[in-house]
């Protein structure tokens, strides 16, 4: 919605009305295709999804009672978000904020109705979530309505739009969802490596997410205003005054990070207690940890962030998309690297010093690798897929063996005896 908005701001800043009409018509039309889409596509991937993300067998009815809700609302989702972004194509950013603040309050107050005395649970949340934007959805598009006629459009306007010009619109509208949906699917692919590591992490990463994600609202919201403001300014040939943005809105950035920063270190352990309800030191720790990595490089991300919305603005589609896949790239690379891990990257390792000659250096892992499945075996009983990297505790899929079972080939190979084949 907001790519697709861009064509609106950039019609707004040359004067151009009837061109405003053609642009919300087709980013009514093209929403609600996309919307559809997504729904269908959602739904019947959402069980593929839950075990992309490994979700642990323990949470996942409640997880996909809560995906399920929220993905059958993105209809009205689509719609809440497309207004905020025709309205702040036009140049009233003030509106959706109070649209904002109106769904996140009554957000919170159906959650309290539909978890504590409906007794809902997690569905609950969902409902509450889904039912407060579409009640604001359904207030913006009244406010838009009365309030702006100027964005009114008829069917003629929709047949009087050049297909070249629909596809630039809609190419647009894709390479900044695009650009948002590379950053989700990296933290996708980190949560799914969080998520092996057990309740405990995902505990504490849930936590430390809610209050990161809170710190980063204002960045998301100066990158978008930076790319309409940038869209209304390349309409109206005004392009000295896109520069003057970025700088705006980096100083603005800078002075809201310096405010996190001592939040984090200040206040960060008792405000995570209250959200995540537990004293528990490993949970605490291990979110407080995720806030001081990830809030002092802060700056840099902004840097990012507001220059990819600039080049979105002034339509430079391209690049913003090469650094949202470089940024995709290095997510999965430090997901597998610090997730959890396979036993048999010990065994490989293993095999790697065994060619080199490096034998007491393959002993020593052997030991290692034989003592820390034979303590799995004595607590559990049985082996795991995944190991923790720092305690060696085994997590996710119990009673996995496959690879696992080229321990057996480390035991022959110390002691002097014929080891099975590998393949």
């Amino acid at each position: 919605n907001n790519g697709l908005a861009l064509t609106v701001s950039r019609c707004f800043g040359a004067g151009e009305r009837e061109g405003i009409r053609r642009a919300v018509g087709w980013m009514v039309t093209l929403s609600a295709a996309v919307s559809i889409v997504l729904t269908t596509v959602s739904l019947l991937g959402r069980g593929a999804l839950l075990q992309v993300l490994q979700v642990p067998a323990e949470v996942w009815d409640g997880a996909a009672a809560y995906l399920t809700v929220i993905l059958l609302g993105i209809p009205l989702t689509m719609l809440y978000n497309m207004e905020a972004a025709l309205l702040r194509a036009v140049g009233n950013s003030v509106t959706p904020l109070l649209f904002l603040l109106f769904s996140s309050v009554l957000n919170v107050g159906l959650d309290a109705a539909f978890m504590g005395p409906l007794g809902m649970g997690v569905r609950g949340a969902a409902v509450a979530t889904v039912l407060a934007q579409g009640i604001s959805a359904v207030l913006g598009a009244v406010y838009l309505v009365r309030s702006y006629p100027e964005l009114h459009f008829t069917l003629a306007h929709l047949k009087k739009s050049a297909r070249r010009a629909v596809m630039n619109m809609f190419w647009a509208g894709m390479s900044m969802g695009l650009m948002s949906a590379i950053y989700n699917l990296g933290s996708v692919a980190l949560q799914s490596s969080i998520n092996a590591l057990g309740s405990v992490y995902i505990t504490a990463q849930t936590a430390a997410r809610r209050m990161a994600e809170m710190y980063f609202i204002p960045g998301g919201a100066l990158g978008i205003g930076v790319a309409t403001f940038s869209s209304q300014n390349l309409g109206a040939g005004r392009r000295s005054r896109i520069g003057q943005s970025v700088r705006a809105a980096l100083k603005i950035y800078f002075v809201w990070w310096l405010f996190v920063l001592a939040f984090t270190f200040l206040l960060g352990e008792p405000v995570l207690r209250l959200i995540t309800g537990s004293s528990d030191a490993r949970i605490i720790s291990n979110a407080m940890l995720y806030l001081k990595i990830s809030v002092p490089i802060i700056p840099p991300m902004a840097v990012l962030v507001i220059l990819r919305n600039m080049l979105q603005g002034i339509r430079h589609t391209v690049e913003p998309l090469l650094a949202s896949a470089l940024e995709l790239i290095g997510k999965v690379i430090f997901a597998v690297w610090l997730g959890p891990v396979w036993g048999i990257s010990n065994y490989m390792c293993y095999r790697g010093l065994k060619n080199y000659g490096y034998d007491k250096e393959a002993a020593e892992l052997a030991e290692k690798t034989i003592t820390l499945f034979g303590k799995d075996l004595e607590v559990c009983g049985e082996l795991h897929e995944y190991y923790d990297p720092d305690t060696g505790e085994g997590v996710n899929n119990p009673g996995f063996q496959c690879w696992n079972l080229l321990v057996n080939n480390m035991i022959a190979e110390e002691e002097g005896r014929k080891a099975i084949r590998e393949f």
